[in-house]
């Protein structure tokens, strides 16, 4: 018996395996068995970010919507990266499946590339693995990504730039982003998702492209302290990641519309808005921590770009453990 056979019998088909590397070759080719790059003339500090998809992938394979899947591995990076005043440039992916399926993966490597297309950044390596038995089903499968960016020397973003007084801009999010599925998933049935499929599952929305230009750009210059990309943990976790010590935020509920897709999801979940700022962005994705003097310059810059952009909260001096006040 030979290797090839004994392996397919355990469940690895080798000569798939291989077909699916050539496809990666064909879209992005890459050399070596580790990546190597080039690194820019500006370069200064590396910047890092490893995350995924989450269990939102649950959703997206069932509705056929693999792009999204490849999409959101970089987004979810790329967002990550913004909030430490990084440029992105390599990404690597990690694509699993029980039984690898060319045509699912070929749909989620055009959403990798859609999205590093628009960062202006590029795939450079990564890992294509299958996994039988791992699975319920030998069509499931997982994908996540690691981004890796540059930032100047002097890092002009960031937890120590923000200060008491600054106030808190929260730009509007195409929907739960890739956070929060585990509970979406238990709460809602399959017509429930497809009856709100758009608004549940929409591409996480890249911030970069409108506001990485503005943290070297003269005009803005300093008026964006700190950023909080909403994630896991949401606004109770992720506004005090973005500040120093010592300071809090108070965070004014009704202060910007909640999209009716949430409204519904905590209707069905049993959920306060209290609670629920602790799950899912409600309708926010990212938060800038702007000095307050010109913090409307970048609201009428934002309501250019056609994105939602509201005043909901501002920095305090932290009055209890959680850092953050529902006002």
């Amino acid at each position: 018996m030979s290797l090839k056979t004994a392996y397919a019998k355990s469940g690895v088909d080798l000569g798939r395996a291989h077909q699916i590397l050539k496809l990666i070759d064909k879209q992005n080719p890459i050399s070596y068995f580790a990546s190597t790059v080039k690194a820019p003339s500006s370069f200064g500090r590396l910047a890092f970010s490893v995350d995924g998809a989450g269990t939102k992938i649950d959703l997206l394979d069932k509705f056929g919507l693999h792009r999204v899947s490849g999409w959101d591995a970089v987004a979810m990076n790329a967002n990550d990266l913004l909030c430490a005043g990084a440029k992105p440039l390599w990404f690597l992916d990690y694509f699993v499946q029980g039984k690898l399926d060319k045509k699912v993966f070929a749909q989620v490597l055009k959403g990798i590339n859609k999205a590093l297309k628009v960062l202006r950044a590029d795939l450079i390596g990564g890992e294509t693995a299958e996994h039988p038995g791992l699975f319920t089903c030998e069509a499931s499968y997982d994908i996540g990504g690691f981004l890796v960016g540059t930032t100047p020397e002097k890092i002009t973003v960031g937890p120590k730039q923000a200060r008491a007084g600054d106030v808190l801009l929260g730009l509007a999010s195409s929907g739960p982003h890739a956070n929060g599925f585990s509970l979406i998933r238990k709460t809602l049935g399959s017509r429930d998702v497809a009856r709100h499929k758009n608004a549940l599952l929409a591409p996480t929305r890249l911030y970069h492209p409108m506001i990485f230009p503005l943290l070297s750009n003269k005009k803005f210059k300093g008026a964006i302290h700190s950023i909080a990309h909403i994630t896991g943990g949401a606004f109770v976790e992720k506004i005090p990641r973005a500040l120093p010590k010592g300071l809090g935020a108070n965070l004014v509920k009704d202060s910007w519309p909640v999209p009716a897709v949430f409204k519904m999801l905590c209707r069905r979940a049993g959920l306060s808005f209290e609670e629920a700022i602790g799950v899912w962005n409600m309708g926010i994705g990212l938060v800038l921590i702007c000095d307050a003097d010109r913090y409307s310059e970048l609201q009428r810059y934002f309501k250019g770009q056609g994105i939602g952009c509201w005043k909901i909260g501002h920095v305090t001096s932290a009055r209890s453990s959680s850092r953050l006040t529902i006002v």
